[in-house]
């Protein structure tokens, strides 16, 4: 019985402190100054709205995609033409 008296005024006190919370993302967002530029609500478009945000979506990131391979791809090419240039051609002043 120990147990219940330990128990009860746990729950009472839990029921006490409760809170209504809403989720972050059925609030009504007014104005979202992100990093990702202006919010926009895919819930309120129409079927032709929708899918032009999906394209628009798809080429941002088929372009960052393509930028960041590029810069790696550059990168790498240097890294290895210094690390051969270093191993086979550079001679130590003796």
């Amino acid at each position: 019985m120990s147990f219940l008296s330990n128990f009860i005024p746990s729950l009472v006190s839990l029921k006490n402190n409760k809170r209504n919370r809403t989720p972050l993302f059925e609030k009504d967002i007014i104005e979202n100054k992100g990093a990702y530029g202006k919010f926009t609500d895919s819930k309120k478009m129409s079927p032709l709205e929708f899918k032009k945000f999906q394209e628009k979506l798809k080429e941002n990131r088929r372009n960052s995609r393509r930028r960041f391979l590029i810069f790696f791809t550059v990168s790498i090419t240097l890294v290895i033409a210094v690390l051969i240039y270093f191993l086979f051609y550079f001679k130590l002043p003796v």
